[in-house]
């Protein structure tokens, strides 16, 4: 990181429903993406994972596992870095204001529909978890 970048913390969750379907939201530009948030003061990381699930879905979950770190620049210059976590949850899916679309998906489906090769990795690495 360059001596004038900041890094902007956020967080991540890729969430799986007990038939082992995974959450995905429609963004506003169309694209399917795993649920992101950004850290508010005071939170961890894992504590922003659950509460934007929550709040961008409706969906109870827990954290069952770390998958690591991503980094990239925003639209603003701005280097994210992104904390990823394995989670389990269920319940029906409600959308937040300015999500075109959600709900859960075979993972062979899930597979399909990602439109981003980082996300795409992070369901493989996933997926590889709950396998082991």
């Amino acid at each position: 990181m360059g001596t004038n970048e900041k890094a902007v913390p956020g967080a991540g969750g890729l969430v799986f429903n007990p038939a082992g379907e995974v959450l995905l939201l429609r963004d506003r530009n169309g694209y399917w993406v795993f649920p992101k948030g950004h850290v508010e003061p005071g939170e961890t990381p894992e504590q922003t994972a659950v509460r934007e699930v929550a709040e961008e879905t409706g969906i109870n979950a827990r954290v069952v596992d770390e998958l690591g770190l991503t980094s990239y620049k925003n639209d603003r210059g701005e280097l994210r870095e992104i904390r990823w976590f394995l989670m389990s949850g269920d319940g029906e899916v409600r959308l937040e204001k300015g999500m075109s679309g959600a709900g859960f998906f075979e993972a062979d489906e899930a597979r399909r529909l990602l439109a981003f090769p980082d996300d795409l990795r992070l369901l493989e690495k996933a997926l590889a978890k709950l396998s082991g």
